[in-house]
């Protein structure tokens, strides 16, 4: 097989990312070199440039339009080809800052369809419960409720025989992708909102107690959430 047209600007790139990546796999437990870091990130580029097609009921293929700018030069590229290499290993990815971070996370299914489902009852609490409301937060949720709601259809919509394989486990634990600001906020929103929804008369306060140690444990890791 020939050598892929050398890139001057995906070369540079890759050496100058390669340190990241090796480092934040490797503050997983995850052993890996600058050189197996560097490779990773040349291969996901050579995958992630080629052309993608659609199939009509036709048969016909169409080639979608390619994006102005290239994943790869999009901030926090690097990291998740980290986050992936530590998820193929079959361990849990901590972003250095969560809350800014559009790394996917792995999330268990469970702890996923809890954050949409205490997502959900607070926007309606907020906006029916004793004191209605409806501003930028509540629009902003709503939005919120919009992306996981699609992430977990997503997974749903999959036709896969191995869905539930072993390779689609994180510590031991099925899981879907979710981009970690957005889990983020949906703690800060949920954890905010324990009173509206108290008001609301939403029952079961335990669970939301449960889901929000859930999703911290995979947000910050078991030992490290934040306060």
């Amino acid at each position: 097989m020939p050598n892929p047209t050398p890139n001057p600007g995906v070369d540079e790139w890759v050496l100058a990312s390669a340190a990241e990546v090796a480092r934040n796999v490797a503050r997983h437990g995850v052993p890996i070199t600058w050189s197996e870091a560097a490779e990773r990130l040349r291969r996901t580029v050579e995958l992630l440039s080629g052309q993608v097609f659609v199939i009509d009921d036709g048969g016909t293929f169409t080639p979608l339009p390619q994006q102005e700018t290239p994943r790869w030069q999009e901030t926090g590229f690097a990291e998740s080809v980290a986050c992936a290499a530590v998820h193929y290993a079959g361990q849990p990815y901590y972003p250095e800052n969560p809350q800014s971070s559009r790394v996917e996370l792995a999330v268990p299914w469970d702890t996923a369809t809890a954050l949409v489902h205490l997502l959900s009852a607070l926007l309606v609490a907020r906006l029916t419960g004793p004191t209605p409301s409806c501003d930028q937060e509540q629009v902003e949720a709503a939005q919120l409720l919009n992306r996981l709601s699609a992430d977990v259809a997503f997974e749903f919509s999959r036709d896969d025989d191995e869905l539930l394989g072993d390779e689609e486990k994180v510590g031991e634990r099925v899981y879907l992708l979710m981009q970690s600001c957005d889990v983020w906020q949906a703690l800060d929103l949920l954890g905010n909102g324990r009173e509206a929804l108290r008001l609301a008369g939403v029952t079961g306060m335990e669970i939301l107690d449960l889901t929000l140690w859930e999703a911290r444990c995979w947000l910050f890791g078991p030992y490290e959430q934040a306060s």
